[in-house]
């Protein structure tokens, strides 16, 4: 199953497209279609299996879809510790910072609102340290300078077991964890979904309804800094729960999942997040 798109895209659609390997389909100036099929490079490049590069034009587009392989579930594949990483990539991407600078393959990350994600350094590369361009006491010293500019503290989002020795490090010069982020992972076609007792609607934009119920406006620029699905269930038109889905690297990537807290424990939580699922399902998606 692949993710379909009809009609000339925009920059944005195409975004989270990068990467990906797509079969597109474009109108010929002199009438007729003409496909390519191979990795997107960029948003006007593709690069086939014979290594060459193809151009193309993206208000030209009449359909796109991505190829998807069949075995490519959450949860298998490439060693744990690598597959972590791949995760915390693509959820990198789906909630992008106001500034990013590329620093060897650390990604350092200033955004303004209140976001320990936007607002921290992401290690990237492999073990032990995520291949920073100087050696680590010189370039943990050069993160410290760039947050000191903005007034930030300097925070590390450190990817473990891959990066273990980076925390050891870390720690032995005196920082300090926060806390600890804990991610689940599940494949759509493993998954037993719960149908809505509501009605379940999505948008590309967020929505009064839909920042009412979470309560926290200090990230709307985040949040709608890469294509994503906004949904919400009504029950008695009123919005009880609430979820955004953004897809990045074959991955679904769910946050901002809340139900209203006069209603927990009612299995609202398990409805809005089995329509997470099936909306990443219906755009070709399965790994969340």
């Amino acid at each position: 199953m692949g993710k379909h798109l009809t009609g000339g895209q925009s920059e944005k659609e195409l975004a989270p497209l990068i990467g990906e390997r797509v079969s597109v389909r474009l109108y010929e100036d002199g009438g007729g279609y003409r496909d390519i099929l191979g990795k997107l490079e960029s948003f006007h490049t593709i690069r086939k299996k014979d290594g060459s590069t193809v151009e193309f034009n993206p208000a030209k587009i009449s359909a796109l879809r991505v190829v998807l392989n069949a075995e490519f579930r959450a949860g298998t594949g490439a060693p744990l510790s690598l597959r972590i990483l791949d995760l915390e990539i693509a959820a990198a991407k789906t909630w992008p910072s106001g500034s990013l600078e590329v620093f060897g393959k650390w990604q350092i990350r200033i955004s303004n609102g209140f976001s320990f994600r936007a607002n921290s350094v992401l290690p990237t590369g492999m073990a032990p340290y995520g291949e920073p361009p100087f050696e680590i006491s010189k370039s943990v010293n050069y993160v410290i300078s760039k947050y000191d500019e903005k007034k930030l503290d300097p925070i590390f989002h450190i990817s473990l077991p891959i990066h273990q020795e980076l925390d050891d490090y870390l720690s032995q010069n005196g920082w300090e964890s926060l806390y600890e982020i804990l991610v689940m992972v599940g494949d759509t076609r493993e998954l037993s979904l719960k149908a809505p007792t509501g009605e379940v609607i999505e948008s590309r934009r967020l929505t009064e309804s839909w920042l009412d119920l979470q309560g926290d406006r200090s990230v709307n620029e985040i949040l709608e800094g890469y294509p994503s699905k906004f949904i919400e269930l009504n029950i008695d038109r009123k919005t009880v729960a609430v979820g955004r889905l953004s897809i990045a690297e074959g991955w679904g990537i769910l946050t901002r999942i809340y139900v209203a807290e006069n209603l927990r424990r009612s299995g609202f939580g398990i409805e809005i997040v089995s329509a997470l699922a099936r909306s990443a399902e219906a755009a070709g998606c399965n790994k969340l």
